[in-house]
């Protein structure tokens, strides 16, 4: 995560000192999740067919050789290319992931486990703006760095000696079986992931458009990544204690009411701010507990190809408000980053008419 949130960070940077166009930027920028989509539909037959290890192992190669590419071919069609086998290769490493680790936890233990694996992520991401600090975007050092992050980071898997999950018999398994075996689940992750997308692509843009310092802006963002720290795994411990439904419903209604606060708020900045951690701080615990509730009831040969398509899933959603980016910014305003922010309510609802 390290590497990849670097190299997420570096796209938009190095970019703009090649010259790259705001439409030329927008394509190599949505291309990713062409990637991302793409390697949750294979990489659950690449599990069946070679393992869980090999799959790491090419995968972190083949990211590895596409980070340190970048530099190298300073195109927009390159860049375009490379963003798709990026967002392939990372795709792959999640779902490999989530296999492994719902294979190895029980119903009793699995909202830790997956709290901490997302508590990983999100210190991951925000580790690497710090990195970013030590470079220069204009050379290649911050790019060779982020490959070698990707490159190191797949040691301890293929070191471990830990029993890997049976793949001979992994099943596959459709969207819409998906949706059959768990739509609370299936529902809301795709809905999660339009929140996300929304958080992260367009919460500075957002900060922008109510005339928000750059200090200000900076610890608006800060704020959803803090919430989601502090809230992750206390969520996750008490998901393993009570119906992961209601626990849900709960929290997308959280994250709904917050985003109200900041809306009716007005310009305060405070109230803001506290919007911003409680919105943040339900987002990414709320993926875990959707993750976590459709594999309770899944076999273990069906968790690769469900790990696969929650990926799907989530990814759809951000491909498709990337796109649209362009068009929403110039209406922005703080009612309508609250209402996109509010869509965990429809989750809310959804699981209501589930428990």
């Amino acid at each position: 995560m390290l590497g990849n949130g670097m190299h997420f960070t570096l796209i938009g940077l190095r970019g703009g000192i090649e010259g790259f166009s705001s439409a030329e930027l927008a394509v190599v920028t949505s291309s990713y999740f062409m990637g991302f989509l793409s390697g949750a539909r294979f990489s659950p037959l690449l599990i069946q067919r070679v393992g869980h290890v090999r799959v790491f192992a090419a995968l972190g190669s083949f990211m590895s050789a596409g980070l340190i590419a970048f530099p190298l071919l300073s195109e927009p069609w390159a860049w375009t290319i490379l963003r798709i086998l990026v967002g392939f290769c990372m795709s792959g490493i999640y779902v490999t992931a989530e296999s492994w680790l719902n294979d190895a936890s029980t119903n009793e233990t699995r909202g830790k486990v997956l709290s901490a694996y997302m508590i990983a992520q999100t210190l991951g991401i925000i580790g690497a703006q710090g990195l970013l600090t030590l470079g220069d975007a204009g050379t290649s050092v911050l790019f060779i760095s982020a490959s070698i992050l990707v490159s190191v980071s797949f040691a301890p898997i293929l070191l471990s000696v830990a029993p890997i999950p049976v793949v001979e018999v992994a099943r596959p398994m459709s969207l819409r079986d998906l949706f059959s075996g768990s739509p609370l689940g299936a529902v809301g992750i795709f809905l999660l992931g339009s929140v996300y997308a929304t958080q992260s692509g367009m919460g500075a843009v957002f900060g922008t458009k109510i005339g928000l310092t750059t200090t200000q802006i900076a610890l608006f963002i800060a704020m959803l990544f803090a919430g989601a720290l502090l809230l992750q795994y206390p969520i996750g411990w008490l998901s393993d204690r009570m119906d992961r439904r209601k626990l849900i419903c709960g929290s997308a209604a959280l994250g709904a009411a917050s985003c109200a606060l900041g809306w009716i708020a007005g310009g305060g900045l405070w109230p803001l701010m506290a919007a911003a951690f409680l919105a943040g701080g339900v987002t990414t615990p709320l993926y875990a507990l959707l993750l976590a509730y459709t594999n309770d009831s899944l076999s273990v040969e069906e968790m690769p190809a469900a790990s696969g398509g929650s990926s799907s899933l989530s990814g759809l959603a951000p491909s498709r408000v990337r796109w649209s980016a362009a068009g929403r910014c110039r209406g922005l305003t703080r009612s309508r980053f609250g209402w996109c922010l509010a869509r965990p309510s429809a989750s809310s609802r959804f699981t209501r008419s589930t428990v």
